[in-house]
């Protein structure tokens, strides 16, 4: 299992929101290229974008986004307002390791076209779970789906990478939601990142021996405030 420490990019700094919340948020760094290269000289092996101003319609953060993929040597996946097959294409031509797309996926003409242009491997759809059924717009809309039902429509689509995450949980260090995640593992043949709530060593430690099948998790406001450094987070899921 990967830990994969998360850049989320508003108004062109590094910044965590609390609940997917703009009015709680902390600014990070306003370099996030420095940001970048700090995860990868401690061991990352990819890194998670999001541009929450495009993810939230508020402009975008297209051009610093570009510049780390283009400047450091690790894999990028990058969410956050991609709606268009152009701008797709354009971040893995680019050198993005993914591409995440969100409720987006369940659009029939959207996907197909997508997965004309970009390989099925390099996109990855974004399951936000927020009191229960899936949100889309940045977090601030919910709709009626359900998560697994939403899972099972984007898989029977080809789609090999799906990131979970607990929008309740999100910036709040309050623990991942084990129980939640637990019932991904009917699902075969799918690549799955946990995000949302990680705290401590010790929820590592926990995702680790109670989710094997997890192929990742993403990790932000625990790292930034320290909780715990990045290389000891790599010793506990690799060890």
């Amino acid at each position: 299992m990967l830990i994969i420490p998360a850049i989320d990019l508003y108004n062109g700094k590094v910044v965590r929101f609390v609940k997917g919340d703009p009015s709680r948020s902390t600014i990070y760094s306003d370099n996030p290229l420095s940001v970048a290269r700090k995860w990868q000289n401690e061991g990352a092996e990819v890194l998670h974008i999001v541009d929450l101003s495009a993810a939230l319609g508020e402009s975008d953060n297209a051009d610093i986004i570009e510049h780390i993929i283009r400047e450091i040597d690790i894999d990028v996946e990058v969410g956050g307002g991609i709606r268009d097959i152009d701008r797709a294409v354009k971040l893995v031509s680019l050198g993005a390791e993914r591409i995440v797309v969100g409720t987006k996926s369940l659009d029939d003409n959207f996907i197909k076209s997508l997965t004309a242009n970009v390989s099925i491997e390099k996109i990855a759809v974004g399951v936000d779970v927020k009191e229960g059924v899936v949100a889309t717009k940045g977090w601030k809309e919910k709709t009626s789906l359900e998560p697994l039902i939403f899972i099972e429509n984007i898989i029977s689509k080809g789609i090999k990478w799906i990131i979970y995450t607990d929008i309740s949980r999100d910036g709040t260090l309050q623990g991942v939601n084990l129980e939640a995640l637990a019932q991904l593992s009917q699902f075969k043949g799918v690549n799955f990142i946990a995000s949302g709530g990680i705290s401590s060593l010790d929820d590592l430690k926990n995702l680790k021996k109670k989710l094997p099948f997890v192929w990742g998790c993403i990790c932000g406001k625990a790292l930034y405030d320290d909780k715990f450094k990045l290389k000891e987070a790599i010793a506990v899921l690799k060890g």
